[in-house]
């Protein structure tokens, strides 16, 4: 189309040096502005995230665990992968006070071939997994305006 309303980017800044990153963030930018179209960015790099998006839906294993704007999901994650995804990068305003290593998310992300299990797909990783949560799959609901988590905790 011409003028599309959407503009999917999957990866677009992947394997790229920051230089690069940088320009194609700006096109993807002007094109947005240009044709008044929105952009779906898709993304591992929570960085890249922070500085262009307005929402983000965090996805797990092919699910979306959290939505919510930006601001409002680095400031208080709820999802426990999103808390921590979040804690497993590097932050250089830290790096001179505190000598930690990152934090690592335990257990292995689940290969998605075959039949997946019921329940929560964090479950086997989760520090909060009860056993309902092997059981059924939480929903993903608003708990506060804008703000949607798919987590039996809230």
């Amino acid at each position: 189309s011409c003028n599309p309303n959407l503009l999917i980017a999957d990866e677009p800044t992947t394997a790229l040096d920051v230089t690069i990153q940088a320009q194609i963030l700006e096109l993807l930018n002007e094109l947005k502005e240009r044709f008044n179209m929105a952009i779906m960015l898709i993304t591992h790099d929570m960085g890249v995230i922070a500085e262009t998006a307005q929402r983000v839906a965090v996805m797990y294993a092919a699910q979306v665990v959290e939505e919510a704007s930006v601001g409002e999901l680095f400031k208080e994650p709820l999802h426990p992968y999103t808390q921590g995804l979040l804690r497993s990068i590097p932050r250089i305003d830290l790096a001179a006070t505190q000598k930690t290593k990152l934090e690592q998310i335990p257990g292995t992300v689940p290969t998605l071939r075959g039949e997946l299990k019921p329940g929560c797909r964090f479950a086997p990783r989760c520090a909060f997994a009860k056993p309902m949560h092997f059981e059924n799959t939480p929903p993903l609901k608003e708990v506060r305006p804008g703000h949607k988590v798919a987590c039996f905790l809230y």
